[in-house]
């Protein structure tokens, strides 16, 4: 077999274990360009780009008048609960029906159409004028639909205005698969909420300490974008959950409150 010269003297050559291998290296000037492309972006975004300043607070989905108490009209014992929780009423549906002293039985009925948040007594129980029998919501004013109530820090309400976009999550709707509700702040309350406020508005049975843990809080009111061809009367932003929301449903609603560009923390404004 012939081998080359060559090669046989690169064979028979040691190897040069002592000498230095020279890398290649990236120009100065490449790593200069690509600094200043870097610095020359970060600074436009700074100037040009803004972030959300955001503010989060829970609440609920309710019609504007709130929930109403049903109170009894005369005394006697209750003999019949016609109404259970969840339930919507027709006007005149029957609420209960109260045996007096003499025997005689008289049943009380909705005076308009709503939606059952709670019953308050039982079959067998004695009522006295002015007992309260249920929590009622009203349905049937115009144009009424379900709208965010939010009660937000009162330390954070002075960020708000009306026309403030919110964005709100529905606990009953998982927001992966349907989305969230939109709509912007129409009114803020110009006075901290009390136990007995909140409980006038959102009903006996509803956990009122819960909202008041954190300090003070702020009634604000939030109309939803409307959609006629959703069940739910509401437009979301992925699709139309297959069912109506209950009334007084828990929500949390992000209010953004402003909008600033980085270079505002730099320079202190």
């Amino acid at each position: 077999m012939n081998f080359r010269r060559q090669a046989l003297r690169q064979m028979e050559s040691p190897e040069q274990l002592d000498e230095l291998v020279r890398l290649a290296t990236v120009p100065a000037w490449l790593l200069t360009l690509a600094l200043t492309i870097a610095v020359g972006a970060t600074a436009a975004w700074s100037v040009v780009g803004t972030v959300s300043r955001n503010v989060a607070a829970e609440g609920v989905l309710i019609h504007s008048h709130g929930i109403s108490a049903f109170d009894a009209v005369a005394s006697g014992q209750v003999v019949k609960v016609w109404i259970s929780p969840n339930q919507r009423l027709a006007k005149g549906t029957p609420v209960v029906s109260l045996q007096g002293a003499d025997g005689t039985i008289t049943t009380t009925t909705v005076p308009w159409d709503a939606y059952v948040v709670g019953v308050l007594v039982t079959e067998g129980e004695l009522v006295q004028p002015g007992t309260q029998l249920a929590d009622l919501e009203r349905l049937d004013a115009p144009g009424d639909t379900l709208q965010a109530v939010v009660f937000i820090p009162a330390t954070a309400a002075p960020l708000l205005q009306p026309g403030v976009p919110v964005e709100v999550s529905a606990a009953a709707v998982p927001a992966t698969v349907f989305g969230t509700l939109t709509g912007r702040v129409a009114t803020v309350g110009a006075f901290p909420e009390t136990v007995d406020s909140l409980r006038a508005f959102l009903g006996s049975g509803f956990d009122v300490a819960a909202l008041l843990k954190n300090g003070s809080v702020i009634r604000v009111t939030v109309p939803l974008q409307p959609d006629p061809n959703s069940p739910s009367g509401l437009k979301w932003s992925k699709t139309s959950p297959p069912f109506q929301l209950n009334s007084a449903s828990g929500i949390t609603a992000r209010f953004t409150v402003s909008r600033e560009h980085p270079i505002d923390w730099l320079v202190g404004r």
